[in-house]
């Protein structure tokens, strides 16, 4: 629950290291929120120490200004900023 509504993330899978106390979950990660931000990544790396979140697999989804793509999405879960990586499309 977010302050701005209900969000949901869908993934088939996961895999949790306990030597690296990291996240892997191969395939695709389906992102949804109640503000209309939405997006869909593969290949997905959860950083639970550093607090990352990697999908190397592309990126893409929609925010209530538009559309976006990337070859690669890099989260910082404490400074809330998504940076998107390689042949960036926003419209």
């Amino acid at each position: 629950l977010l302050p701005e509504g209900p969000a949901q993330i869908v993934a088939p899978a996961g895999e949790y290291s306990l030597q690296t106390d990291q996240v892997d979950i191969p395939g695709t990660v389906r992102f949804s929120a109640a503000d209309g931000y939405a997006m869909q990544l593969d290949d997905v790396r959860v950083d639970l120490p550093g607090r990352m979140v990697t999908g190397t697999g592309g990126v893409s989804g929609i925010v209530p200004a538009g559309t976006f793509s990337a070859d690669r999405i890099e989260a910082d879960l404490d400074a809330r900023t998504v940076s998107l990586v390689g042949n960036a499309r926003l419209r």
